[in-house]
């Protein structure tokens, strides 16, 4: 394991959520942060307990290009945390452009727009970890674009690091996670209640993804029950699809 004194760690998404868990461990552990923001207010309305001159952010809209390309940082860089995405739970033909636009921007293209943007500040060693979704290994209704977009950015970590042996590399695919997510997500939060009772604690998983990456683990899964279960999927997944309907629509209306 390695300490992450002084290590500098670039996060997006790290106002709220599992980012902002996530924020709270590396600058428990000593490390430097600097959070990317779209929203400068929100940034000051929120609380860090510990460390905040280990803290510093930049303005950046991960949804415009022009705001990525002008980043620019005075000192190296040690890693890099992805926590921000979206999506949106409904049928797919009911996706706006801008709504399908938007989730492949923010979770799959503009990730690795950043990730060139970033790459001349890198040490030579990098952590890179990506908040995924074990919705990429499920077909389900209401959830498609989110689940292709989260599929494409599990695919560009697991490529990014066969071409980059020297980067270190954590896919993180969690299950429904206790976070404003749901909110934007499905308005309604049909879903979020229907899977409550096992929503995962941010605070919790923070840590087992600071301790999966600096124990340098190229995959994280929780829960893993879910994990295993859909491993089953895999197996056969049009067999599953038939004989429990209700499983692959829960996200609907």
């Amino acid at each position: 394991m390695e300490h992450l004194i002084k290590k500098h760690f670039v996060v997006t998404g790290g106002t709220s959520g599992l980012g902002y868990a996530i924020t709270q461990q590396l600058l428990k552990k000593g490390a430097q942060v600097t959070l990317l923001i779209r929203d400068v207010q929100k940034y000051y309305n929120t609380h860090f307990p510990t460390n905040t001159h280990l803290l510093d952010y930049q303005i950046c809209d991960l949804a415009q290009p022009e705001d990525i390309k002008q980043l620019a940082f005075k000192q190296p860089i040690d890693g890099v945390i992805h926590s921000a995405g979206l999506g949106y739970f409904k049928p797919i033909l009911e996706h706006t452009e801008n709504e399908m636009l938007e989730t492949y921007r923010i979770n799959l293209i503009h990730f690795n727009l950043l990730l060139q943007q970033l790459k001349p500040y890198f040490n030579p060693h990098p952590y890179i970890v990506g908040i995924s979704s074990l919705a990429a290994f499920s077909t389900q209704t209401s959830s498609g674009h989110y689940a292709a977009s989260k599929a494409g950015f599990n695919q560009v970590l697991n490529t990014l690091r066969l071409e980059n042996p020297n980067y270190h590399v954590l896919v993180v695919n969690a299950g429904p996670i206790r976070t404003p997510f749901h909110a934007k997500a499905d308005p309604t939060l049909k879903y979020a209640a229907q899977v409550d009772k096992w929503m995962l604690d941010p605070n919790q998983l923070a840590q087992e993804v600071i301790h999966a990456m600096t124990h340098k683990k190229a995959e994280l899964y929780r829960p893993k029950w879910l994990y295993y279960l859909l491993k089953c999927y895999q197996v056969n997944p049009r067999f599953f699809e038939k004989a429990a309907p209700k499983l692959f629509s829960n996200k609907g209306k």
